[in-house]
Parts: structure tokens; sequence; C-alpha cells
């Protein structure tokens, strides 16, 4: 008897049982709550660049004054040392700040992902 797609049907599924409902849930609430953790992360990220960047800013428009009231080259050379040296240690504190936030952004969504439940037959 040849294969008649008109007679037959769509294919069954099975019917979802609250024992499988349970874990999936579980699953999306872990991975809703692991998005809000990673958002609010990535804002304070967010935050802390724009405090850097503005730190910054106004610290490079110091040593222009500065540069500008210098009266010969070597005041000048030490200034440009200065601010480069100056410079140098907020950047190096900056990235251990925000290398910081990263770790604990990635062990916490590492240590707070959803367990998965072993089947019975495991």
């Amino acid at each position: 008897m040849p294969y008649d797609e008109k007679s037959a049907g769509p294919p069954q599924t099975p019917a979802l049982t609250p024992d499988w409902g349970a874990p999936f849930g579980a699953f999306l609430e872990g991975g809703q709550q692991a998005y809000v953790r990673w958002l609010q992360t990535m804002f304070e990220l967010s935050q802390e660049i724009t405090r850097f960047a503005q730190d910054r800013l106004q610290e490079d428009m110091t040593a222009w004054a500065t540069l500008v009231s210098c009266h010969n080259p070597q005041e000048a050379v030490e200034c440009q040392r200065q601010f480069s040296a100056k410079a140098a240690a907020q950047y190096s504190e900056e990235i251990g700040k925000l290398s910081q936030m990263m770790t604990r952004m990635a062990i916490s969504g590492l240590f707070s992902a959803p367990q998965t439940h072993k089947s019975a037959g495991a």
C-alpha cells in the first residue's frame, strides 16, 4: 500500500507531563536569573569604564594646562614624565578592577547555572 500524505495526518507528539515540566521550568528560571545577573554586571562595567574615561579626560586637561604653563623644555619634559607615570598607574589599576569584575561575573555565572536532573534510569 503506497504512502498517502493526505491520509497520514500530523505527526503525533507526546503530551507534556509534570515530570518533564518541572525541570524545564527550573531551567528557564535559572536562565532568566543568569541573564539578569549578566545585565547587572554589564551595567556596572559600563559605569566603571565611563567613570574612568571621565577621570582620565579631566587628568588630560589638567596636564595640558600644566604643560602650557611650563617656562622651559626641562619643565615640559618633567611635566610629561609625571603625567605619563600617573596615567600608566591609573590604567594599570583600572585593568585590575575590570579584570576582577569580569572574574566575579564568570564565577557567578558558573556557580549559579541551573542543575540538570538525572533521568530515573541513570
